[in-house]
């Protein structure tokens, strides 16, 4: 019973001491993108586009789907993010990411890793936050 209830307390107190930061909320985000990545999960890397989203070149959401679908099918991706600036102002966050990309299968990606910078806007809906906009920098 008392480790029951040591569980729970300690449970309780990791809750609370989350972060409910716009930034943070911004940041788990993107890091729930960067896992599904790297799990080769392109529906969950898309779950979090906007319906108007848009992206290098035009790309809207189901094409960024698609364009998702078959690069994890051909590779297996490794994301590492260098850094992560997240600006919110009301409803809308900017975040610059710069980001070390490899695969490791010599499709898309080249075989030795691959610094890339983007600027990505989010927009809050709801209790969560939706990306609207990705840009190459």
């Amino acid at each position: 019973m008392r480790k029951s209830i040591a569980s729970v307390s300690m449970v309780l107190t990791l809750l609370a001491c989350r972060s409910d930061k716009p930034e943070d909320q911004v940041r788990r985000t993107f890091e729930a993108c960067v896992a599904a990545v790297e799990a080769g999960d392109a529906a969950a890397a898309a779950e979090p586009l906007d319906a108007t989203f848009r992206g290098p070149e035009g790309m809207d959401k189901p094409g960024a789907r698609l364009f998702l679908m078959g690069l994890l099918r051909q590779e297996k991706i490794g994301v590492t993010v260098v850094q992560s600036d997240v600006a919110v102002r009301g409803d809308e966050a900017f975040q610059d990411v710069d980001l070390i990309l490899t695969g490791r299968s010599g499709g898309l990606l080249p075989q030795d890793a691959s610094r890339r910078a983007f600027s990505l806007r989010w927009r809050k809906t709801g209790g969560g936050w939706k990306l609207v906009a990705i840009q190459e920098r």
